[in-house]
């Protein structure tokens, strides 16, 4: 079979292709996915649809190092012509396809426009049928579906979705950017704030319970960024309603989910009040957080300043450590003691030097019981900042340890040796 770039799907080249899929021979099997990888067009008769169809039910050998499913590839060069397959026959293939295949094939319902294929959409992701045939996403799978026009509908589904084990990410994505395009009535908002509601009513409490008095175990980050993500679908609705499950978040014992509500509500232009700001900063993970939330909305200094909060490079540096060390493959808890060692700017041809960025040296130390106690002060950097706690467009933030003694070497050589260590250090030119 020669390959033509370009070529045009047809039933014929579908049956050619799945008979090569299935030959005993690797080179067959491998003209076979090229094929498949050609095809730029897609007749549109019902045949050609179902001979795809019929091919993205089958199994097929598998050349060596292969990971791709060539079913998923026949169901995907439905992509081309979204339209050609009967509603009926692409539901049932789903039923009986691989989880590859269906994933595919999901991604041709999301692109079909008529109103039956968004309700069958609904069905498969949101339906009983979802508990047991729905497939863990591939990136983007689901995001043709924006241009639907009937898609709010479908805003009450994806806020469930979220909620789903390996969805969580892909479906609030995806329901932000509904909600950011498209007004929803007050039945589909209600829909979605109900949900929201239901799943902040047991998410903030278990966040809460880890950081109760007395209780000394790693903060339970998947717990945190599920509530992040709904958080930033209650910003995307901005609606006054949506602003009081953000209070009761904003609420809650955990620093880390407080200054995401923070700076949720600040996002939205709803005044927080100076105290709220204040507790969210105060500690340096949560501080952390909070810095770059504010960042990416342009309020980071609007806020610090209403509050009465001063922001300067060494209070960020030491805020992005901290975070760095708390994570579970590092230090994996925030250290009892931190202090400032040793500041080192980092001159730019053409920048005033008051506007140098400079990485800043700390020292930290974990009392006993840790794996790290018995070497006393270690010694960690952060950078690049400003005086101010800005960050130069152009240049990258890194926070980084060695968990190295204080005294084993001078700051200098302490950062020298933290810089060496790095794969991509900031660049310093101008």
């Amino acid at each position: 079979m020669g390959i033509q770039r370009g070529s045009r799907c047809t039933a014929a080249a579908v049956d050619e292709v799945r008979a090569a899929l299935t030959s005993p021979e690797p080179a067959d099997r491998s003209d076979a996915l090229s094929r498949i990888t050609a095809w730029r067009t897609l007749d549109g008769d019902p045949a050609t649809a179902s001979a795809l169809l019929v091919g993205a039910t089958r199994s097929y050998p598998t050349l060596p190092g292969q990971r791709e499913d060539p079913a998923a590839w026949l169901a995907e060069a439905l992509w081309l012509a979204p339209d050609a397959a009967e509603l009926r026959e692409l539901e049932a293939t789903y039923l009986l396809a691989s989880e590859a295949a269906r994933r595919s094939l999901l991604g041709v319902l999301a692109r079909r426009r008529d109103a039956e294929s968004l309700d069958a959409l609904r069905h498969l992701i949101g339906g009983r049928c979802a508990s047991t045939s729905l497939p863990l996403p591939a990136p983007g799978v689901l995001s043709p579906v924006l241009g639907h026009p009937g898609v709010a509908s479908l805003a009450p589904t994806l806020a469930r979705l979220t909620m789903r084990p390996g969805w969580e990410s892909e479906a609030t994505d995806l329901l932000i950017r509904l909600v950011g395009t498209y007004t929803l009535d007050p039945v589909q908002e209600a829909g979605v704030l109900d949900v929201v509601r239901g799943a902040l009513d047991s998410l903030v409490v278990e966040c809460d319970l880890g950081c109760a008095p007395g209780v000394d175990r790693p903060a339970d980050w998947r717990l945190r960024h599920r509530v992040r993500g709904l958080v930033d679908v209650l910003e995307a609705v901005g609606t006054d309603d949506a602003l009081d499950l953000l209070g009761r978040v904003q609420a809650s014992a955990d620093p880390v989910l407080s200054a995401w509500a923070v700076a949720a509500r600040c996002g939205v232009g709803d005044p927080v009040p100076w105290d709220r700001v204040w507790m969210a900063a105060h500690e340096p993970v949560s501080r952390s957080v909070l810095i770059d939330a504010l960042d990416r909305r342009g309020q980071l200094h609007r806020t610090f300043d209403d509050a009465g909060l001063v922001l300067s490079g060494a209070r960020r540096a030491e805020a992005d450590l901290v975070s760095w060390l708390e994570r579970p493959g590092e230090l994996g808890r925030v250290p009892d003691e931190i202090e400032p060692l040793w500041t080192r700017p980092v001159p730019i041809d053409g920048v005033a030097e008051a506007r140098w960025p400079a990485m800043y040296l700390f020292r930290f130390r974990v009392r006993a019981p840790h794996w790290s106690c018995a070497t006393g002060w270690m010694v960690g950097a952060a950078g690049l900042y400003r005086s101010d706690g800005t960050v130069p467009d152009d240049m990258l933030r890194v926070a980084h340890s060695l968990f190295e003694a204080e005294d084993s070497a001078s700051p200098e050589d302490h950062l020298d040796a933290i810089a060496a260590s790095l794969t991509s250090w900031p660049s310093a030119a101008g």
